[in-house]
């Protein structure tokens, strides 16, 4: 759907609807010229209540973190507090200190209503409502000049459907820019979204869940007030994404064997980035899983009550199987790792990380 002049009156009306049922606390209002950064520090908070139809009386708990710290921090529901409890990671681009885009791990609405008894109605909703949304919130802080020289002159935007990705894994190396397309009379944008089904009966962590890939308000004023007048105006700064090889091919703190229950297979984890240390090693592999009877253990709950640490990288402890082929995660930064696959080569592994070695290479 457009985002320009012709589209006002919609998107008044859509931002009512939302409003109306109670899907999101407050509103998308801002004083003129304003940057609300506590919109996108709490973006998360506002999709996670957007996508099951809550307002604030569903409690969420956030839980931030960046690189690897974000990766491993997972979704869940404290049937205690009667909370969502969800991930949230911050990108930030280009000469501003402003955030990019946010990426948000959350529960869906059929999670949340079976494991608290809830009955948060219909209908489920996608990262392009909370998108189009978030386009409201920017178009309203913009003062009254700002606002009508975007919707006479400046390029449009649409948020069309989100791009469904198959796996976790594969979301987390996408960037917002992979799903931005241009052209001279419109701008599309496709959140990268993954959907796991609840199942009642399995209740795994990794079911009943929605992550979003969510451009913030600040891009959009940013778009708004200035790119969108340019040729070769860009709403999110594109990514440095050349990843050729991993810093070193062997780990630098020891390495880590585990069961990951959404691939159903064991990896061994070398952990090669110049920010681990052995304790950094040990703590990470402590939360994983060290077999499938482990996962049943804990009740089928991220957290687990260790893999298998060895100070010896993959290729040299006797444990480790056949590799392969090798992922690289965080390729270039202090905390990157590898995680090397045995067995029958998935398909998805080759596209969810940074860079994919065979074995032969």
């Amino acid at each position: 759907m457009l985002c320009g002049m012709a589209q006002k009156t919609f998107f008044s009306r859509k931002l009512a609807a939302i409003l109306a049922c109670g899907c999101v606390a407050s509103g998308g209002s801002y004083a003129a010229g304003s940057a609300p950064a506590s919109y996108d520090s709490e973006l998360c908070v506002t999709a996670q209540r957007l996508l099951v139809n809550a307002g604030d009386e569903l409690p969420v708990r956030v839980q931030r973190g960046s690189g690897n710290g974000f990766h491993v921090i997972q979704m869940s529901v404290d049937t205690d507090a009667r909370a969502a409890v969800i991930a949230m990671s911050t990108t930030y681009r280009g000469e501003s200190d402003e955030p990019a885009y946010i990426a948000c791990k959350m529960v869906n609405r059929e999670r949340l209503n079976a494991e608290l008894g809830a009955a948060y109605p219909a209908p489920d909703r996608r990262c392009a409502d909370i998108n189009r949304y978030t386009y409201d919130t920017a178009l309203n802080s913009l003062s009254s000049a700002e606002r009508n020289r975007y919707l006479q002159d400046g390029r449009p935007l649409e948020f069309t459907d989100d791009t469904i990705i198959a796996t976790g894994g594969e979301w987390l190396p996408v960037t917002l820019d992979d799903a931005i397309t241009y052209s001279d009379d419109m701008v599309s944008v496709s959140a990268p979204s993954v959907e796991v089904p609840w199942n009642n009966e399995e209740r795994n962590f990794y079911q009943g869940t929605k992550h979003c890939k969510l451009i913030s308000v600040a891009a959009l004023q940013r778009w708004m007030t200035d790119a969108a007048f340019k040729p070769d105006g860009l709403l999110v700064p594109l990514a440095d994404k050349r990843c050729t090889a991993p810093a070193t091919p062997d780990s630098t703190a020891g390495s880590c064997l585990f069961y990951f229950a959404p691939a159903d297979a064991m990896f061994c984890q070398d952990y090669n980035g110049s920010g681990w240390n052995e304790a950094a090693a040990r703590e990470e592999c402590a939360a994983r899983h060290a077999s499938q009877d482990a996962l049943k253990a804990a009740k089928n709950r991220y957290e687990g009550a260790g893999g298998i640490y060895d100070q010896r990288s993959c290729t040299d402890r006797p444990d480790s199987p056949p590799i392969s082929g090798t992922c690289v995660f965080h390729c270039g930064t202090p905390d990157e790792k590898l995680w090397n696959v045995s067995g029958m080569l998935d398909p998805r592994m080759t596209k969810g990380c940074d860079l994919f070695v065979p074995a032969n290479e």
